[in-house]
């Protein structure tokens, strides 16, 4: 019943019913003794080889969700700013690794310039900081000391212990404690983060992430036909949706020649460190000739909307000249479209349309079999 519910729910409930199954199956099974884990041992030493160890155990955590997020103010043309990812793994059941039942994994790469700068990668666990300390330091000689509310590798001792990262760390968290790894840019080599689905299989929980949010989102401010191949390309990653149709309001100065088409996500999709929530779209006659008026509804308010995209064009919009490139970045062709616009949670296009051109239907974007009811 907790697998089919997680696609649907929110992360706060996917979160709480994973920590209570976690606290059932501590109660039932709590072991006095906790033998030696491979992935745990290979986890504290904050070294590349955790992955293949992960990987080679990637069935045991099957289903899983995988969200990703980019921090809203990226700057992937202006090379100086340290640019971040992140990728957050839940599991439908906790899972048992080393006595310690872990809830979820995320792992963030942090960029600038030329590459990326350092790794980090974590488990959520359902057990205090002080209880997983304690695991480790009796199980794994981890030289691991108190400080404030979290504990950390004894700097004295990290020679001593040379299997045991400096690294590694241990956090309060919501779920319980946080073990964390962090892998700088010198001691990576030519290291790479292998991407979530690599390390666990193709999410089963929950609609798949964006194939290439870079693509369609560029379509979309650069007001480009092709947005619309883009987004049937990446169906799939909006999940179930439901389906409405309203009059008004209207743009000022404009006549409606048809209702707005509001599609409505189910589950937030992530895109340049937004949250889309929904998809408007409506036809409607400008100085009497049709145009089509497209594009995202987001949690963000104009404003941010209009920063977010100036980041990731390396673009900044004058109130009279529309956008040109920002001085620091580079050229990149993404400028966005002087018919791109903004409202209060909406970023879209409002464009003409071609002599004899019908508009794409909101059913021929998004897949049939996973619509909720048309309203």
């Amino acid at each position: 019943m907790v697998v089919s519910l997680l696609p649907t729910e929110s992360r706060a409930l996917l979160r709480s019913v994973v920590a209570a199954l976690a606290v059932l199956a501590a109660s039932i099974y709590a072991p006095s003794a906790f033998a030696a884990d491979r992935l745990l041992s290979a986890m504290i030493t904050c070294k590349p080889e955790f992955f293949k160890v992960l990987q080679a155990r990637r069935g045991s955590f099957a289903p899983v969700r995988i969200v990703p997020y980019e921090r809203a103010s990226n700057t992937p043309h202006v090379r100086e700013f340290e640019d971040v990812f992140v990728e957050e793994v839940t599991f439908a059941r906790p899972i048992n690794v080393g006595g310690l039942s872990v809830l979820e994994y995320s792992q963030k790469t942090t960029v600038q310039d030329d590459g990326p700068s350092d790794f980090s990668w974590q488990f959520e666990v359902a057990a205090s900081p002080s209880d997983v300390a304690e695991l480790l330091i009796t199980q794994y000689g981890a030289p691991l000391e108190a400080e404030d509310s979290d504990w950390v590798v004894d700097p004295e001792k990290t020679r001593e212990k040379s299997g045991v990262s400096g690294s590694l760390r241990i956090e309060p968290s919501e779920a319980g404690a946080r073990i964390s790894c962090l892998l700088y840019k010198a001691e990576a080599g030519g290291f790479k983060l292998p991407v979530a689905a690599e390390s666990f299989g193709w999410p089963q929980l929950g609609p798949p992430p964006l194939i290439n949010p870079n693509l369609l989102m560029n379509a979309l401010v650069q007001c480009r036909s092709d947005f619309f191949e883009r987004l049937v390309f990446d169906r799939k990653a909006f999940g179930k949706v439901n389906f409405k149709q309203e009059n008004g309001p209207y743009p000022k100065g404009r006549d409606p020649v048809s209702p707005l088409t509001r599609v409505e996500f189910q589950t937030p999709v992530r895109a340049w460190g937004l949250e889309l929530t929904g998809y408007i779209q409506r036809l409607q006659m400008v100085n009497s000739a049709p145009s089509l008026r497209w594009g995202f509804q987001a949690r963000e308010n104009a404003r941010n909307l209009v920063h977010v995209v100036g980041l990731r064009t390396g673009s900044w919009q004058e109130d009279t000249q529309g956008w040109r490139v920002d001085d620091e970045a580079e050229a990149t062709g993404y400028t966005p479209s002087s018919d791109l616009g903004f409202d209060e949670g909406f970023v879209g296009c409002m464009a003409p349309l071609a002599a004899g051109k019908e508009p794409p239907t909101s059913l021929d974007l998004f897949p049939k079999e996973e619509t909720g009811r048309v309203q």
